[in-house]
């Protein structure tokens, strides 16, 4: 869909009236390297003159001059910019290199005068010249012209190369398939063609031998003539290809009509030569291998006149040298066409062109006798309509005189066809397409046509003025049209021409303006009312028009905007709706450019709409929003992050993609690919624009349908403007009218808040948003759901009951949680069997039907239940006996049955209790206590018999012994004791260690002294159990009256200053030294101990911990690696990606099997291996912590852990011994005791960050969907200090 646009033509004047042999560019100082040849005849010697051109400069700078003898012939002049120097190849065999800087003229080199070059080509590279000589033969150099080697052209050549080509033939006979009339005829060999060329020459052939190199510089082919059998009259054209190193590669098949012409394309695929038959003449293709390829048809007459075949540098283009003209041919989806026909030089015969080694689309031509070369520069372009104001995005391609026209918003259709074909006089130069019209430019003529009718409009000859080379035309308004000349025979200028095409005369212009320098570019703005006209300089200027109606030679005037950072080949102007106008450039380079901010470094194409910047990089498409940050002058560019984080301003395409076309009323945007077809998206940032500018317009219906065509989630409807959508819900209702797509609104309601999740506003101000009264508060997320659906519901039930029942059922169904009773109560108000069974259908859509069924029956109609049954798999022979039998029972009895069959035991409950009476007269008690035992009913039916103290109380005994039956001792003592059965009391008050209690009841049912005792031993021993020192030494005290044993019990539970209390409180000091003191060594002993084991445990451990992380920094793959695995893979490293172990989702979770979760490479697949099986292999596995496994470096710090809290329990144990010891005067043990313990806590301190601390590598985790995250941190626990006592603490 791409044309090529002229952006630059001027000529450069040549400074002698010489013959021009040869250009060469100089790619680093942008000038010209001419070399020119004043031939002085057969007699007089010639001179060659080297000079160096330099567009910018008035003046030429002669690098050399000197004589040559007569008839001399300069088959290469080549500038090499690096060393400053210029080789010069004369057909006599002589080479000469021009110093630039000195100026000095030296024979590098002379071949063989018998045997004249006739053809010299360097290589892309410039490090290998390839000479061919009369002889024939071809001769490699170096770029020092050294001697390579000499490679001679001979007819054994076609030989040579044949026998290392491999045929894929028919195969043998024996392989070969004799069907039916295989005997009848011979059968052929579907690889030979039917009539095989013989090689003749054309008439026209030229005998040149030409030479054309590969892109890479690795091979070059030769076009020459060659002799069979050494007879002159049999003559043939062979294209041979040679390695680098001048071995022969290939020579090409025979064809008749070949031409001398050559050209390789640089990117290697094909090689260009042209054939002349008496029918035709066509370009024709090679492969490398010398078969034929393909070709193309000039679409001239077949004695037309060819002087050369040029490939551009990267393969785009084909220029085609015809004596007075040049093609430039292009190719895509294996269609060639013809894209400019650019008469030059119309007095003069052209003598060659050259393509710019560095930039593909420029070239410079040169002609016979001619005083200048004419520079040209092409950028490839879309001719399309305004992408702001285009609602029918009518595209027009150029193809010789056909115009290929096609509106891609209504018909996509491939190229290389088209929609409509215009045909005009001769091959456009431009193409300008309006709202309602297209003109084609050509060089002496401007035709315009109607669309879509393609009724001529106007014909405006472009000879009659003095202007000439017309370049570009724009339109500017529906009928005002602008077009570019160059002025080319007096300054480096263009004069930009206005015409009116409905004026009375549209020939006439309306108005003129020159600019100085010559303009590169020109686009109309969006609000038609100015043309944006760029210079060579940057410099933007813009061409107003004041009015469009009865325009003037004073309603248009000219003013500067401002300077481009740099010289653009594609511009756009807009005006945004923000009343901000922006003018964009791209460069060659693919720098884009908004007013003076660089937007993107690898931009390959862009187009403006009215409200974004739409651009492409190779693999990319971005938008930008037309309108600046918070200073207002800067452009919000997404940058790489935000495409990855899915930001809509950013979508991946096909890697090379360019745009064509944006269609802002269809939400689309086209691109065409490199190979040439086109594709049409719908980006989500157009979608989401379209759908807000709806729901601002208060357009539902076309904001439920874009979403629906594209995918949108519906959410956006109501979660971009909520408060303006609950003040609309009947107008949204009532445009949407269809049943459903209410339906479809309503089930696909979320919670969540789409336009903060998937389709966050990119828009620096948030321009949708409409503005609403500060204090109507939206929903919360929480329950948007339920409020959306309740809206409707209110506007449903009170509009539309009639017609719209479905939606009514839908919004109660969607509700979170569904809203079924409601919806199955509104269905059993339905008398008609059509639409009553339509709407069990629907809600069974909409719902599980098992669910429904159950909920018909919690609502006790069987009539309905038995209707959702049969839409269930359900087994008839199951559901109609059990409903049969629920409509023989009384009302009471079948509601009760229907709640038992729901698990809805307590309401259950209630209607058996209000039953009374069963089906026989018996009370329906004794069944009320089975069916309380059965469903652990017992507070509810404390509830209900509350009033009823005989129930109440044998409720209240059953419960009694539930409670009892399951260890709840203390209620269910309560419980007995309130019934009066105190040795049941007295029985759970012991079983639960309630001892005052227990003694209570004691007194109450008046046991004796040996009871009593006896219970108190056995309380006191239960309590010694669970480590209640303290109220089992009461109990030996005051019910058994055992001081030793209370004082015994004390020292157990280190609670010395109270054992003393007591021993000194019943007189009997002796059981200080009998009981106490040894009691005392005891705890020392004890607690020292384990002092002495942690402090070990823990500097073994924290040693083996830094050990771990050492080697797992140093090589995390084996230091995850599973020996295990190594055992059943036979030594086989498999590193563990995908671990069986839980994750940190599951219930043990870990951060330090960094493997144990899934990896981004797996997240997305849902596998994983955490079978039954496997995870308890995988926790035995964690809980022995086994040295050297994965899991030892969780197990130490879990180790560490449990020590710390140890050490924090044990703490006022070991403080009431430093206090006992001192008091009994041990000082020297109670110093060592606080001395160990605090040297523990510090040391417990010092490591305690380092061991709790987990890198965030280790913290990694990757989700479901391939995410990487992080898991939280380990709690570091809290190191208590030891309570020292001081009067120990001086030494």
């Amino acid at each position: 869909m791409r044309s090529l646009l002229a952006v630059q033509r001027a000529r450069v004047s040549l400074p002698l009236p010489t013959c021009l042999a040869d250009v060469s560019f100089d790619t680093v100082g942008g000038s010209l390297v001419c070399a020119f040849v004043n031939d002085g005849g057969e007699e007089d010697s010639s001179s060659i003159e080297v000079i160096k051109l330099d567009p910018a400069r008035p003046e030429p700078e002669i690098l050399a001059a000197w004589d040559l003898p007569p008839g001399a012939i300069v088959r290469s002049a080549r500038y090499f910019a690096d060393a400053d120097q210029c080789v010069i190849v004369l057909a006599q065999g002589d080479i000469f290199t021009v110093d630039g800087a000195s100026g000095s003229v030296a024979l590098s080199g002379s071949i063989d005068p018998t045997h004249e070059i006739t053809t010299a080509s360097w290589s892309p590279d410039e490090e290998i010249l390839v000479l061919a000589t009369a002889a024939p033969a071809l001769v490699l150099l170096s770029r020092d012209i050294e001697f390579l080697t000499e490679t001679a052209i001979t007819t054994a050549d076609h030989a040579s190369a044949a026998a290392t080509q491999v045929s894929a033939g028919w195969g043998s006979k024996k392989t070969q398939f004799e069907g039916k009339g295989a005997k009848a005829a011979a059968l052929r060999d579907p690889t030979v063609p039917i009539v095989v060329d013989a090689g003749k020459l054309s008439h026209a052939d030229d005998s040149r031998v030409r030479i054309s190199w590969r892109g890479d510089g690795k091979f070059f082919a030769v076009n020459s003539i060659d002799k069979i059998d050494n007879h002159d009259d049999h003559t043939r054209r062979s294209i041979r290809v040679y390695a680098r190193d001048g071995t022969l590669d290939s020579v090409s098949e025979p064809v008749n009509g070949l031409e001398s012409f050559l050209s390789w394309r640089p990117s290697g695929n094909l090689i260009t030569g042209l054939q002349r038959t008496s029918e035709s003449l066509q370009v024709v293709f090679f492969e490398r291998n010398g078969l034929r390829r393909g070709e193309f048809s000039l679409r001239l007459p077949a004695d037309s006149a060819v002087l050369d075949l040029a490939w551009n540098q990267d393969s785009s283009v084909l220029a085609v040298v015809l004596p007075n003209a040049v093609q430039l041919w292009t190719v895509n989806n294996y269609y060639w066409y013809l894209k400019q026909h650019l008469p030059l030089f119309e007095n003069n015969e052209l003598s060659f062109i050259r393509w710019h080694p560095d930039r593909p689309l420029t070239m410079i031509a040169a002609a016979n006798e001619a005083d200048s070369v004419e520079y040209l520069e092409f950028t490839p372009t879309v001719f399309a309509a305004s992408s702001s104001g285009s609602t029918a995005g009518l595209t027009a391609v150029a193809d010789g005189t056909t115009v290929k026209l096609t509106p891609l918003a209504t018909a996509n259709t491939p190229p290389p066809m088209s929609f409509k074909d215009l045909t005009v006089s001769s091959a456009p130069v431009a193409i300008a397409v309006g709202p309602i019209s297209i003109a084609a430019l050509q060089t002496k003529l401007l035709e315009v046509a109607a669309w879509p009718s393609l009724e001529p409009v106007a014909s405006i000859s472009l000879a009659q003025f003095e202007l000439s080379n017309p370049r570009q035309v724009q339109y500017i308004t529906r009928t005002v049209v602008a077009v570019v000349f160059d002025n080319l025979d007096t300054t480096a200028s263009s004069s930009v021409v206005l015409f009116d095409l409905l004026a009375t005369d549209p020939a006439v212009p309306l108005h003129s303006q020159t600019f100085t320098p010559a303009a590169v570019a020109i686009t109309a703005c969006n609000d038609n009312a100015a043309l944006v006209v760029e210079l060579a300089t940057g410099q933007i200027e813009q061409i107003i028009i004041n009015n469009n109606n009865n325009m003037k030679e004073h309603e248009i005037s000219v003013e500067s905007l401002l300077a481009l950072p740099e010289r653009c080949l594609s511009i756009a102007a807009v005006k945004s709706v923000s009343g901000q106008t922006f003018t964009f450039g791209l460069t060659a380079a693919g720098r884009l450019y908004c007013n003076s901010q660089r937007v993107a470094v690898a931009c390959t194409s862009f187009l403006v709409t009215d409200t974004h910047l739409v651009f492409t990089t190779t693999q990319s498409l971005r938008f930008i929003h037309l309108q600046t940050d918070a200073e207002g002058d800067v452009l919000s560019v997404p940058s790489d992050d935000d495409a990855a984080a899915g930001d809509e301003r950013c979508r991946a395409i096909e890697r090379g993609s360019k745009l064509v076309a944006v269609i802002p009323t269809k939400l689309s945007v086209v691109l065409q690919a490199p190979r040439g077809n086109l594709e049409t998206i719908f980006p989500r940032i157009l979608v989401l624009d379209g759908v807000r500018r709806h729901i601002d317009n208060r357009e539902y219906q076309d904001a439920f349908k874009s979403c629906r065509v594209h995918r949108i989630n519906l959410d956006i409807l109501y979660d971009y403007a909520p408060e303006v959508f609950m003040q609309n819900v009947e107008l949204f209702v009532s445009q949407l009218s269809s049943v459903e797509y209410l339906d479809l609104f309503l089930s696909n309601l979320t919670n969540s808040d789409v336009t903060k999740t998937i389709y966050k506003e990119t828009l620096p101000s948030a321009l949708g948003k409409l503005n609403v009264s500060s204090s109507s508060l939206s929903p919360s997320d929480d329950n948007k759901v339920n409020q959306v659906c309740d809206a409707i519901l209110n506007v449903l039930i009170k509009s539309y009951t009639t017609t719209h029942t479905q939606s009514i059922i839908t919004a109660h169904v969607c509700k979170q949680p569904p809203d079924v009773e409601a919806a199955l109560i509104l269905i059993a108000t339905f008398m008609d069997q059509d639409k009553l069974t339509s709407a069990v259908e629907h809600i069974c859509f909409l719902q599980d039907v098992n669910k429904l069924y159950d909920a018909a029956l919690g609502l006790y109609d069987l009539r309905l239940a038995l209707l959702l049954a049969r839409q269930s798999q359900k087994d008839p022979r199951e559901y109609l006996p059990f409903l049969e039998n629920l409509q023989k029972q009384v009302p009471l009895r079948r509601r009760f049955l229907l709640d038992s069959h729901l698990g809805r035991y307590a309401k259950a409950l209630t209607h058996l209790c209000e039953l009374k009476y069963d089906e026989q007269g018996h009370e329906v008690f004794s069944e009320v206590e089975r069916f309380v035992v059965d469903h652990e009913l017992y507070r509810n039916a404390l509830s209900i018999f509350k009033y009823e103290p005989v129930k109440q109380y044998a409720i209240l005994k059953l419960y009694a012994h539930y409670l009892k039956a399951n260890n709840q001792f203390k209620d269910a003592g309560l419980a007995y004791e309130t019934l009066g059965a105190y040795d049941d009391a007295l029985e759970s008050y012991v079983l639960g260690t309630n001892w005052r209690e227990a003694f209570a009841v004691c007194s109450l049912s008046h046991k004796s002294h040996d009871e009593v005792h006896e219970i108190a031993g056995n309380l006191a021993e239960s309590l010694v159990q669970v480590r209640n020192f303290r109220d089992a030494a009461t109990i030996h005290q005051q019910y058994r009256f055992d001081v030793k044993e209370s004082i015994r019990t004390l020292c157990k539970g280190f609670y010395y200053s109270e054992a003393i209390r007591k021993a000194l409180l019943h007189n009997e000091p002796r059981l200080l030294t009998e009981i106490i003191d040894p009691a005392v060594v005891d705890g020392f002993n004890q607690i020292t101990e384990l002092l002495s084991d942690c402090r070990s445990q823990l500097e073994a451990q924290i040693s083996r911990l830094r050990e771990l992380r050492v080697k797992k920094a140093a090589d995390p793959v084996a230091f995850y690696y599973d020996t295990d695995r190594d055992q059943s893979t036979n030594g086989i490293d498999i590193p563990d990606n995908v671990s069986i172990a839980p994750s940190e989702i599951s219930t043990s979770a870990s951060v330090f099997t960094r493997y144990t979760g899934k990896t981004s490479g797996t997240a997305g697949t849902g596998a994983t291996r955490r079978t039954a099986k496997n995870r308890r292999r995988e926790e035995r596995k964690r809980a022995r912590g086994k040295k050297g496994s994965v899991y030892e470096e969780e197990y130490l710090v879990n180790s560490i852990n449990r020590l710390i809290d140890r050490v924090n329990e044990t703490r006022n144990e070991a403080r009431r011994l430093v206090e006992a010891l001192s008091r009994r005067s041990m000082r020297e043990r109670a110093v060592q005791v606080q001395r160990q313990y605090v040297d523990l806590i510090a040391l417990l301190k010092s490591c305690v960050t380092e061991v709790f601390t987990i890198s965030e590598r280790d913290r990694q985790r990757f989700d479901d969907d391939g995410n990487l995250y992080l898991v939280p941190e380990l709690p570091t626990p809290t190191v208590h200090e030891f309570e020292k006592l001081y009067i120990l603490d001086y030494d």
